[in-house]
């Protein structure tokens, strides 16, 4: 059983840093293989756009970049389990885990199909490493209010769950945390997120 958790923050040491290591505690007590990366350190170059380039192709490489996410993808084909942790960033999850999402594309395997360009038709599915496995989205806040970031919690969950077809496990919202390291005042949401993992890890 491996494990792995993607923070989308710039803030190392962070709340949602300091979420997703509490998620790992718990699937490692559960004797998981676990594993964390910091996207914001890693060498991510922006997606281009060019579709059509890496999803006609097989092995999951995008054709214009050779950087870590070659290493990331590698990593969710052979993991079981996965959490993607961001805060709210202008209504939305962060511009560090969009470009992750963005460069996740070559996942898809498709080819030309019988429809009009532009429409679902004009490709047929063939494979995705990623699809069947197991997630949690995970958004962590300023303000009080859950419904503020409602919005980017369901466009979280859109992604990993019909963009890339895993199966959102959970879904995480923490509200009212501000400066560094907040969330540890949070002792209850913690100790959830610890059972979370260990739950999630026993029954994968």
């Amino acid at each position: 059983m491996k494990v792995c958790g993607f923070v989308g923050s710039p803030r190392k040491q962070g709340n949602s840093d300091i979420l997703v290591e509490r998620f790992l505690e718990g699937a490692a007590a559960s004797q998981a293989v676990t594993k964390k990366f910091f996207l914001a350190d890693l060498n991510i170059n922006q997606c281009r756009g060019c579709y059509a380039n890496c999803m006609f192709q097989p092995g999951f490489r995008c054709a214009v970049f050779r950087d870590d996410m070659d290493m990331l993808m590698d990593e969710i084909a052979s993991g079981d389990l996965f959490i993607f942790a961001s805060p709210l960033y202008c209504s939305c999850y962060s511009a560090i885990m969009a470009r992750f999402f963005e460069r996740l594309l070559p996942f898809w395997h498709v080819e030309p199909g019988d429809g009009e360009p532009g429409t679902p038709g004009a490709f047929r599915f063939l494979n995705n490493p990623a699809k069947g496995k197991k997630a949690v989205i995970a958004l962590v806040q300023d303000l009080k209010d859950p419904a503020v970031g409602k919005l980017a919690l369901d466009i979280f969950e859109h992604n990993v769950a019909k963009t890339y077809m895993m199966d959102i496990a959970g879904r995480l919202q923490v509200t009212d945390v501000r400066s560094r390291g907040d969330i540890v005042k949070k002792l209850t949401v913690l100790q959830d997120v610890f059972n979370m993992g260990k739950k999630l890890a026993e029954d994968s």
